[in-house]
């Protein structure tokens, strides 16, 4: 696999186990950036590129594509995650001035709110009827 090959490819977070997408640094060397937790993560030395390279081959790597318990602490992990994304954000806006782009995104976040609750929701009643 070439070191480009790299870019793109998912990688779980390993504290908040959200999906990440996999960068090529300016040495060439595969690394990711979690923005809810602001670590960063990067791959040094041929063995751990060995290593990640084997990881994305075998898919162990896709964190987007859980199902079962982990897919539901994957859906709670990204609900905080917005929801704490929103109360920065509503932070900013002011009482007096109104910033109408910054409203705009409050409300794209309150939609995927929205969209993780339903799809948490649907898990939960999936994981019901498996059990019965």
């Amino acid at each position: 696999m070439e070191i480009a090959d790299f870019s793109g490819k998912p990688f779980p977070c390993p504290v908040c186990n959200m999906g990440l997408r996999l960068k090529i640094s300016r040495k060439q060397k595969p690394y990711c950036m979690c923005l809810e937790c602001g670590i960063q993560i990067f791959f040094r030395g041929q063995e751990g590129i060995k290593r990640l390279h084997k990881m994305i081959r075998s898919e162990e790597a896709v964190a987007t594509e859980f199902n079962g318990p982990a897919r539901a602490v994957f859906l709670y992990n990204r609900l905080q995650g917005l929801r704490r994304q929103r109360g920065h954000l509503t932070d900013k806006q002011g009482m007096h001035f109104l910033d109408s782009d910054l409203r705009k995104v409050v409300k794209a976040l309150d939609a995927e709110i929205e969209r993780v609750l339903a799809e948490l929701e649907r898990e939960v009643k999936d994981d019901a009827e498996k059990q019965k």
